[in-house]
């Protein structure tokens, strides 16, 4: 059974909705990898700083955001452009490590809008995010999303992610370019 539901987020994970692209695979430990990639007619510097800046995350992420950029520092935002930092409804990203234009770590804490089958599990799930220059002008921003189960709830989620971080990566590319 856990081979048919592999075949079948492979399958759906071919979908794409916009110049990003979603690609899933099973690790070895039998837990999901989700991989988001585009290349972006920018600077490495550029893609960076939309990454790693209030103003640049503003650009293309959320209206309301507050970053606290470093190691053990995190990004909080909402997307209610009425909301404040700590409304119901903030979206809090733990930086775990980063390095300079090559890498950030990420982990997400879990808020009332995340399904309850994720509860306890956030332990088990990271955002590393690569940057990898191209040419003096253009970049290639890789996504790894890490530690889901392989269980249909799960594949699910993924499917909603694959179209949603798709979405806000196009956004970034639209933004900088």
């Amino acid at each position: 059974m856990k081979y048919f539901i592999t075949l079948i987020i492979l399958l759906l994970s071919n979908l794409t909705y916009g110049q990003a692209t979603s690609k899933t695979d099973t690790l070895p430990s039998g837990e999901l990898m989700l991989k988001q990639e585009i290349v972006i007619n920018a600077s490495i510097k550029k893609v960076w700083n939309a990454y790693t800046t209030p103003e640049g995350w503003k650009g293309w992420v959320t209206p309301i955001v507050e970053m606290d950029f470093k190691i053990n520092g995190t990004i909080k935002s909402h997307y209610d452009s009425t909301a404040s930092i700590g409304d119901k409804g903030t979206i809090v990203n733990h930086i775990l490590n980063y390095i300079p234009y090559k890498l950030i770590t990420m982990q997400a804490e879990l808020n009332e809008n995340f399904p309850k089958f994720m509860i306890g599990e956030e332990k088990n799930l990271y955002s590393i995010v690569e940057f990898e220059k191209l040419s003096a002008n253009q970049t290639k921003l890789i996504i790894y999303g890490i530690g889901y189960k392989n269980e249909q709830q799960w594949i699910d989620l993924l499917k909603f992610f694959i179209r949603g971080n798709e979405m806000s990566l196009n956004k970034l590319k639209n933004y900088l370019e």
